[in-house]
């Protein structure tokens, strides 16, 4: 196989567009979360795919919400606990188990630079919480039912 050089055309414009593709992920702006009607800045940002699934990053959300989270690294396991809710889950497999019942997930929970994703449904399953995600706002709402909050949305 012989290397051809590329023509100054094709280096061209796969340089715009990789700049074009740094500068739109650059102004993209990540969604604004709020727990409970306070600010949430978490180390990775909530995020909503092409096919509007809405992922979490779990363990800012459990503290928050008076739910703790437990690993099990050997396993890939992760624990949510509430009260008495239980749920069960592995990174990547679409299966958990909630309070001792098996349930299919949308989507899979993975790891993103270090921290545990899931579907918001986990997030509400397991906290007993309300999820809502306003897109106009670009703006996530966690509402513990039974406390009053202000200028929250409420979920639908």
């Amino acid at each position: 196989m012989i290397y051809t050089v590329p023509r100054a055309r094709t280096v061209l414009l796969t340089c715009a567009l990789a700049g074009f593709t740094a500068l739109w992920l650059a102004l993209a702006q990540r969604p604004e979360l709020r727990v409970n009607g306070r600010v949430v800045n978490p180390r990775v940002a909530p995020f909503v795919t092409a096919d509007e699934h809405l992922f979490l990053p779990v363990r800012g959300i459990a503290r928050r919400v008076g739910g703790r989270i437990e690993l099990v690294p050997a396993k890939r396991e992760v624990i949510l606990i509430r009260g008495r809710t239980v749920v069960r889950f592995r990174i990547g497999d679409r299966f958990a188990n909630l309070d001792g019942r098996a349930i299919k997930l949308s989507r899979a929970p993975f790891v993103l630079h270090g921290r545990t994703m899931v579907d918001a449904a986990i997030i509400s399953r397991a906290f007993a919480v309300h999820v809502a995600y306003e897109k106009a706002r670009n703006r996530v709402d966690i509402l513990t039912p039974g406390l009053n909050f202000q200028s929250v949305a409420k979920p639908h």
